[in-house]
């Protein structure tokens, strides 16, 4: 477990940095760019992300699954194989995106630009390559070269909006190009330090894997992907034909707070998914109580985050300026989305272990019904707040199919009953939090439910405390004894 600790730490050093960095940003980027224009660009990210689903492929997640099955000597070619129907694909769609410029650009920012198409285009292509780039530093298992990238990209990306700003003004193009900028650099960078895992592949190594193997595992992840956006970003659809770009602006800027969120959560999963493959192909028994444990400790850290960030609402809010005040009751359901994609990551195993990628759309089909059903009830009434609340249920929704489905493919005892009873104080404590103001009686509830978690989960404390106490007080109290 100490290994994995250290391991854990450096990749979450650049997460913990990233954290810092974006709670500086936050206010700044906020008090510079106005809610509508905000919104759009929130548009372009969202419609980004769904054509990079599309155009992956599925095969940025067979490289994960089929690269410890390779020897050290074929991963260079598994990179290139896997690489390269993504970047063919991504050439027919900017062809594409090109050709219907107008209709595309209108659905993004509600108004015809090339150059906005154009944006997407470079956006995309460095979006794959990027990908790739950072999965080859993850699977290696190398944080702190992830954690210095992380950091690099965060920097950029906050030096490029200022910079931009003086020039561009309060535009959605100064946060589209200062991403772009970003992203570009931490490409060059991530390449050039692994320029021996891109370059100088040798024709003659034969994969264990072949091309077939790699778009059979891949290609029912597209369709899942593509069902998992739509479930992850229908609500800003819905806001946006509901209640415009400024309403839009005001639930992105929400989610700025939970992008902080965000970056514990890709660190959780950069760090554990290469763990995990390892551990199963060790000994799949034996690695059950691994998978336990390491589920009790994540369920608790998570919980305790929410709960604090719930109840902490009024302070965070802060951090966006008084333009944005209003999200201040729009994010409490948010929190769900980190929260319970992170844990569901220790529990839905079993599916990938057994290569059973087709319920991955089960999976997506059955959160997206309830978040679309949740969007038609509550953002006519409620706008950016009833969305929150849809994306924050559907989220347990999409924890619970993954975790059952996972437990009958590979079984495993993730301490159910302790995770829903947990789960309902909190989203008690997100209801209030949503449709009410006082701040104190949401701080006491807050408390109390904190109190109820650490004893449903007080092994983890014990843990802790054990932990703590082998590695810090018995190593001074042996130290001591030596001297003397």
């Amino acid at each position: 477990m100490n290994s994995l600790l250290k391991k854990f730490i450096d990749f979450a050093l650049g997460s913990g940095i990233t954290l810092i960095l974006g709670f500086i940003s936050s206010p700044i980027i906020t008090r510079l760019i106005m809610p509508d224009n905000y919104g759009k660009f929130s548009m372009f990210n969202t419609v980004t992300n769904l054509i990079l689903v599309v155009v992956m492929v599925g095969l940025d997640q067979a490289y994960v699954r089929f690269f410890y099955e390779e020897e050290q000597v074929s991963r260079k070619k598994l990179l290139r194989e896997s690489i390269k129907i993504p970047m063919l694909v991504n050439l027919l769609f900017s062809l594409l995106l090109i050709l219907f410029y107008k209709p595309f650009s209108k659905f993004i920012i509600g108004q015809y630009s090339f150059s906005v198409i154009i944006m997407l285009i470079i956006q995309n292509t460095l979006g794959i390559i990027g990908r790739f780039a950072l999965l080859v530093v993850r699977m290696q298992q190398k944080g702190k070269l992830y954690s210095v990238l992380q950091v690099i990209t965060k920097l950029t990306y906050i030096v490029g909006v200022l910079s931009l700003f003086l020039i561009l003004g309060n535009s959605y193009n100064t946060l589209i190009l200062a991403l772009i900028i970003s992203n570009l650099l931490c490409v060059i960078w991530a390449i050039f330090t692994e320029r021996n895992e891109w370059f100088g592949v040798s024709k003659n190594i034969k994969l264990k894997t072949s091309n077939k193997e790699l778009i059979v595992f891949g290609a029912p992840l597209i369709f899942s992907m593509a069902i998992t956006w739509i479930f992850q970003s229908m609500d800003k659809f819905f806001i946006k034909a509901f209640n415009g770009y400024i309403e839009l602006g005001l639930y992105s800027a929400a989610f700025t707070i939970i992008a902080l969120l965000n970056a514990v959560q890709g660190t959780f999963t950069t760090f554990w998914v290469p763990v995990a493959n390892e551990k199963y192909v060790e000994n799949p028994e034996k690695s059950k109580k691994f998978f336990t444990k390491v589920n009790l400790i994540v369920s608790f850290g998570m919980l305790i985050i929410a709960i604090g960030i719930i109840t902490f609402k009024d302070f965070l809010i802060l951090l966006l300026g008084p333009k944005y005040r209003q999200a201040s009751n729009i994010f409490p359901f948010l929190v769900f989305m980190p929260i319970m994609y992170t844990i569901s990551e220790t529990t839905v195993l079993g599916i990938s272990f057994k290569k059973k990628n087709k319920n991955h759309i089960y999976i997506a089909i059955i959160s997206a019904l309830v978040n679309l059903v949740g969007n038609l009830i509550l953002v006519p009434s409620f706008g950016a707040k009833g969305a929150a609340i849809s994306t924050g249920v559907s989220y347990i929704v999409f924890f619970s199919a993954r975790t059952l489905i996972s437990k009958n493919l590979y079984h495993v005892d993730y301490n159910l009953k302790k995770f829903y009873t947990s789960t309902i104080l909190v989203t008690v404590l997100a209801l209030y939090a949503s449709f009410n103001t006082s701040m104190l009686i949401l701080i006491l509830l807050g408390m109390i439910v904190l109190l109820i978690v650490c004893f449903i989960y007080k092994e983890v404390l014990i843990w802790a405390l054990n932990y703590l106490d082998d590695k810090f007080f018995r190593r001074k109290h042996k130290k001591y004894k030596c001297k003397h």
